[in-house]
């Protein structure tokens, strides 16, 4: 590989693993948060989701800040997992194990949002058509494993996004950002099952 191309290539790598947290990170913690809303019961819940959505170029905002990041980190994401290798039958470690789920739960997530993006743009977005998703088997289990998916993969990418930006250059530093990240998971993954529960009463 010429130089030009290792260069090109770490500058890609960088990019897609800062897209991974701004905005797609930043983005995903708040809808986590705002679905805490449908605690409150579906008129508050449907009426937030409409003041929103009657928000002035929110079309505009959502395809600049949300949707051609996706996709950028999305399709860049997919080249990675044709092209990389998993190792975790010669070298047992929880990394390669880690490496492997990061890959399938990129997979997942890509179809979860295509799938949930339809179902809110044209579909009825409100409460109700949520709730009636959800209380089939097959929806919450899909809904279930895409959030949890969706959250694996942001903070193990966070893990990949410290040291690719030599945040976390020792074992020290990465073993303590191991485990905040371990914490991160579980409170995200509290919060987006939570949201789900609302769904469900």
């Amino acid at each position: 590989m010429s130089t030009t191309q290792t260069s090109n290539h770490f500058l890609i790598r960088r990019v897609h693993s800062l897209l991974g947290l701004v905005p797609i990170g930043f983005f995903l913690t708040f809808h986590l948060i705002l679905n805490l809303t449908a605690l409150g019961g579906a008129k508050l819940y449907d009426r937030i989701i409409q003041t929103m959505q009657s928000f002035p170029g929110i079309f505009i905002i959502e395809l600049v800040v949300i949707f051609i990041p996706i996709a950028v980190h999305a399709i860049y994401g997919t080249y990675v997992v044709y092209t990389g290798q998993a190792n975790v039958l010669r070298y047992n470690y929880a990394r390669n194990w880690f490496y492997v789920i990061q890959r399938i739960s990129g997979l997942y997530t890509v179809v979860f949002v295509v799938i949930h993006v339809y179902l809110l743009r044209f579909g009825e977005a409100n409460f109700a058509a949520l709730s009636q998703f959800l209380s089939q088997p097959v929806g919450l289990i899909f809904y279930v494993l895409g959030v949890l998916f969706a959250i694996f993969h942001f903070t193990n990418g966070l893990w990949a996004f410290a040291i690719t930006w030599g945040l976390t250059v020792g074992p020290h530093s990465q073993k303590i950002w191991l485990y905040t990240l371990g914490v991160v998971f579980v409170l995200l993954s509290a919060i987006g099952l939570y949201d789900i529960s609302a769904f469900l009463k």
